[in-house]
């Protein structure tokens, strides 16, 4: 196996993520922040914990993504019912009449991206890289249990 496959997907995935952040400058969105309002379009309410690990920040990082999203009327905090000391992260109203453009935005800059390429290919491509993926997760807490030994 090639040693350099993992650089090649790094290094793809900084040039999509760099296409994608520009992109989402243009509408008034960071980065970080349009990243974290497509983990609460997949799954709303989630918690500033579950947000930090899912965008690799610290809480405190995506406190301050959090604030500024809700002063901008992006997400709104609401107390979590199983957990008094906590909130969860919701989309507003705002959020979800302008996630239309945003998920138009996204697939056609996917589109840019792969169209060297045949839709056999892209379909390939996407189950190997789903396939590695599971892989992954399945491996991880095997790894983080063997660092905390």
């Amino acid at each position: 196996m090639d040693m350099d496959l993992g650089f090649a997907l790094a290094d793809v995935t900084r040039l999509m993520r760099s296409r994608y952040d520009a992109r989402m400058r243009e509408l008034g969105l960071t980065g970080s922040t349009w990243r974290l309002l497509a983990y609460l379009y997949r799954e709303d309410g989630q918690t500033q914990a579950q947000l930090a690990r899912l965008l690799e920040v610290s809480r405190a990082a995506v406190g301050q993504m959090i604030d500024r999203l809700e002063v901008s009327g992006h997400v709104e905090r609401r107390d979590d019912e199983s957990d008094r000391r906590s909130w969860r992260v919701h989309l507003s109203a705002r959020a979800h009449a302008e996630l239309p453009a945003l998920i138009d935005t996204a697939r056609a800059l996917e589109a840019e991206c792969f169209a060297g390429l045949a839709e056999d290919e892209v379909a390939q491509l996407g189950a190997l890289i789903a396939k590695l993926r599971e892989r992954l997760i399945v491996v991880q807490p095997a790894a983080d249990a063997m660092e905390s030994r």
